[in-house]
């Protein structure tokens, strides 16, 4: 906190304080403005909407909203078991929020953590705080996109790259993750259709979260292009790992409190991996409404060609895939 707040340590609360507020930060206004207005965009109708949490498994879907889905009495298709209590009608429907409304509270969180910077370090290393930091979330979006679209959807088999290798140096094709499986089991209302399958089988998520050894393969993949971003923006080594390490955690927890509840499953346990409660605080928020309904689309979509960013959106706008919110099919009539 000393390295991120001043070169001494911080001596109490007041001494908090007294930097944040000081004549420095004063005699700037705009570093103050940038502060305050960036925190008012950040509370302005955050948790307007009704909670949404992961389903009980003895709850009625006709009566139990979860995600913010309004069940509008469809009938059920045929599913397991171990489903059918999780399930919310196929005729429910979200109310996702504007994109415009993410987009801004990103930007606010942005400017709050710059301003901050500002406030205490000066100019230049707000300057360096805010490229690395966007820098960080531009490697995060594109990474979770590119591992979604041509790895756990195999969409690398389909590249001209990958035809040429395969003809000229006789590489295969790669296999199956279990992903592609997770798709097929899933029913237009989010719902598992829970049949044998040995690549999911032993998997008490299946395939819906991230276990501690998955993470640590992810991470590694991250790390190789942080780290020389962040030198290129002057991070030391310290910050740079800890931004390495914030940003795994911060995106692990988002997908294991938002993938597994919607297809109603558990929330994995710290035994298992990042624990799906360590952000459920957060499923009140537009944010989380955004992302439950960004992925709906995706396994909505024909051929699930869209919407691949699942926690950090960015990617899919650069690359012309977003689809936006695909509303579940009506049911057919009796």
């Amino acid at each position: 906190l000393a390295q991120v707040l001043g070169s001494s340590p911080l001596k109490s609360w007041q001494d908090l304080q007294r930097r944040l507020f000081s004549r420095t930060m004063v005699g700037h206004p705009g570093r103050l403005l940038l502060v305050v207005g960036s925190l008012s965009l950040l509370v302005v109708k955050l948790g307007d909407h009704d909670a949404f949490s992961a389903p009980s498994r003895g709850q009625s879907a006709g009566t139990s909203p979860r995600w913010g889905l309004r069940a509008q009495g469809a009938r059920q298709p045929h599913r397991s078991s171990a489903a059918a209590g999780a399930a919310v009608s196929s005729g429910a429907v979200i109310d996702m929020p504007p994109l415009w409304t993410i987009t801004l509270q990103g930007l606010g969180l942005l400017g709050a953590m710059v301003g901050v910077i500002a406030a205490t370090l000066g100019k230049a290393a707000a300057i360096k705080g805010l490229v690395g930091i966007a820098g960080m979330y531009v490697i995060m979006s594109v990474n979770e996109y590119v591992v979604h679209r041509y790895y756990q959807h195999l969409g690398w088999n389909k590249t001209g790259l990958n035809k040429w290798l395969r003809r000229t140096f006789g590489f295969k094709n790669m296999k199956t993750s279990g992903h592609m499986e997770h798709h097929a089991e899933t029913l237009d209302d989010m719902s598992l259709d829970i049949k044998p399958e040995p690549i999911l089988d032993n998997d008490p998520f299946r395939g819906t979260a991230f276990s501690w050894s998955v993470s640590a393969q992810m991470t590694l993949e991250i790390a190789l292009q942080s780290y020389p971003w962040l030198w290129l923006c002057g991070w030391s080594w310290t910050a740079s790992t800890a931004a390495l390490a914030i940003s795994m955690l911060l995106h692990a927890a988002v997908w294991q409190t938002l993938h597994p509840a919607m297809h109603g499953l558990p929330d994995p346990g710290i035994g298992y991996g990042v624990p799906g409660w360590s952000m459920a605080w957060l499923r009140k928020t537009r944010y989380f409404r955004f992302l439950c309904g960004n992925h709906e689309g995706h396994h909505r979509v024909p051929g699930a060609h869209g919407n691949y960013n699942v926690c950090f959106p960015l990617a899919d706008h650069i690359f012309g895939t977003y689809k936006g919110y695909v509303p579940a099919e009506a049911p057919a009539a009796a």
